[in-house]
């Protein structure tokens, strides 16, 4: 049975089923399907998630199928404390066998308890041909969730939805001029979402006029963001320069910056307390660069700093915050040791009721 993206919530309302495909060209929707599909999976109680990685395109057809048997014997085996499984498996092509297809219809019809996601690297106009792919769309009891490219028009709905789920509303004029302006990258335009949302009130609507998208300071914080979880101190040191000489307020793009870093440190921090936490595709490999190169220790101390610094938009320390910043991300990068405490002169608040 195929599926598009948009159809992906009402299919798993009606519970899960045993096999999920998906596969296509835009990585952004088959990433979001995906996670789509683990979430609904912890909801209906499945907790084990184990994840598999094939290269079909380099073994020969005998290895492909003590592969997939593998696997197949994976799904069959009950987990230690009896719990329901999902097995994902990620393929670095989008080819299949017809057999391998028929060996998932044969797997469904005779168990239904655990469930096998198959993830495709791509999925194009000739795979649409092949056989396995009609056995896929036809087959009662496997999902095939093709995310193709959108046009205009769907990428503006998907942007609109999008922004919807980050507790923004996004006017179809602005959807519009974010489309436009990334031509059509999905990921391009997701990471702009995400800096608004960063420095916008839940609820509040995005207007035209609210997407500054020629102001080069956009930019800039995105690769001042790059270079922290790249290690780049040359490149920190430059692009914070370059903030700040442009017109905008210097308090608005540090707030930003802080914020995509304690966003990333979040998401690592979680990340270690529950390994089966899902992260977004584009985070996956800051998130793993910070688990690297500081550990639990070091992330939850500059969790505690980035919450310090934080303390000063709020009226409770005092500071030079450009340069408490640039020693903030120093620290991120793992280039400098950072103790901000030490640079603080903490507000004293008058409690007292007269």
């Amino acid at each position: 049975m195929q599926v598009f993206p948009n159809q992906l919530s009402d299919i798993l309302k009606e519970g899960m089923k045993p096999i999920y495909v998906t596969g296509g060209s835009e990585t952004v929707l088959e990433e979001e399907a995906s996670r789509e599909i683990l979430v609904a999976a912890q909801a209906d109680g499945i907790e084990d998630h184990e994840v598999f990685r094939l290269d079909a395109g380099s073994s020969r057809g005998r290895a492909k199928k003590m592969e997939w048997g593998g696997i197949f014997d994976e799904l069959a085996e009950t987990s230690l404390f009896g719990t329901r499984k999902l097995v994902e498996v990620r393929m670095r092509t989008s080819a299949f066998e017809d057999s391998a297809v028929s060996a998932f219809e044969t797997h469904a019809s005779e168990q239904a308890s655990n469930v096998l996601l198959v993830r495709l690297a791509g999925l194009d106009y000739r795979d649409k041909r092949k056989k396995w792919y009609g056995q896929l769309r036809s087959s009662k009891h496997i999902v095939l969730i093709a995310v193709d490219e959108l046009n205009r028009d769907h990428s503006i709905e998907w942007l609109q939805s999008k922004s919807t789920s980050l507790g923004l509303k996004l006017t179809k004029q602005a959807a519009e001029k974010l489309s436009d302006y990334c031509e059509g990258n999905l990921l391009a335009a997701r990471q702009e979402l995400d800096k608004l949302q960063l420095v916008l009130d839940e609820g509040a609507t995005i207007d035209v006029d609210d997407i500054d998208l020629s102001d080069a300071s956009n930019a800039d914080m995105l690769e001042v963001i790059d270079a922290v979880f790249n290690g780049n101190a040359a490149q920190i040191t430059r692009k914070l320069d370059a903030l700040s000489h442009q017109g905008r307020s210097s308090s608005r793009n540090e707030l930003g910056i802080l914020n995509m870093v304690t966003q990333v440190l979040t998401l690592a921090h979680s990340k270690l307390m529950d390994p089966k936490t899902t992260l977004p595709g584009y985070q996956r490999r800051r998130v793993d660069a910070l688990i690297n190169r500081h550990g639990q220790a070091g992330i939850e101390k500059l969790l505690i700093e980035c919450s310090q610094f934080n303390s000063m938009f709020l009226g409770m320390a005092r500071g030079d915050t450009a340069k408490l910043l640039r020693s903030l991300l120093f620290a991120v990068a793992g280039v400098q040791g950072s103790n901000l405490e030490k640079h603080y002169e903490w507000r004293v608040i008058d409690r007292t009721i007269n």
